[in-house]
């Protein structure tokens, strides 16, 4: 049996802190396993947030959720106070075909804003499943993959400053973050079964209607 703890690493205390101690900076309450305690030298480093480009980046996330009369936005209003801080001049959408409608909304209010917007659907290329030797509910009908490496290329060609993911599917929005230039950040993230809130599915609240069917 192996006794070395360096090949086994403790698990970090968060799962069972029933504190939030390190929030208010209350080392008393935290528990022993908190990071906070165990890991110092390594949590505890204001270091890279000093860096010129990364304190800006953190001046302009801490100044995003609330309005000068400390009113919360969404996350729509969000993306567009921070593209604004950034100097972001062009958002790449890339966006699931099932939120098409939503996505051209995106794409349409951030042109209002003054912010170039690009869309990329998920369905580019048309390449059927069998292509890639995929199952399909129906074999003898034409199904297209969601192709993220193709929206990643287009986006990366249109030279945008950031993405902005729109419902993709969880292992197609790994792959396009893979492959984008840009940096990606996740604007709506997909839940078929809970009209894309997947914090529902962490609380006790009802499900929603699927709003997708599989191919």
């Amino acid at each position: 049996m192996d006794t070395d703890p360096a090949a086994k690493p403790q698990p970090y205390g968060c799962l069972y802190c029933a504190t939030a101690a390190s929030f208010r900076g209350e080392t008393a309450r935290m528990p022993k396993t908190c990071p906070t305690k165990t890991h110092l030298a390594v949590v505890h480093d204001p270091a890279p947030y000093l860096e010129p480009d990364r304190h800006a980046m953190m001046v302009a996330a801490d100044s995003t959720p609330f309005t000068e009369e400390r009113v919360l936005r969404n996350r729509v209003e969000e993306l567009v106070v921070f593209a604004k801080a950034r100097g972001i001049e062009k958002i790449g959408i890339a966006f699931c075909v099932s939120l098409i409608k939503e996505a051209q909304q995106l794409g349409k209010l951030l042109k209002r804003e003054g912010i170039e917007a690009e869309l990329v659907c998920c369905r580019v290329g048309a390449i059927d499943y069998s292509e890639i030797d995929l199952p399909k509910a129906n074999p003898d009908k034409f199904a297209a993959i969601c192709n993220p490496v193709a929206q990643a290329k287009m986006l990366n060609e249109a030279k945008v400053d950031l993405v902005a993911q729109v419902g993709l599917c969880i292992g197609h929005d790994l792959i396009l973050q893979e492959e984008c230039d840009a940096p990606v950040t996740t604007l709506v993230v997909k839940d078929r079964a809970l009209d894309h809130h997947p914090v529902r599915a962490l609380r006790p609240t009802p499900s929603a209607t699927p709003t997708e069917t599989p191919c």
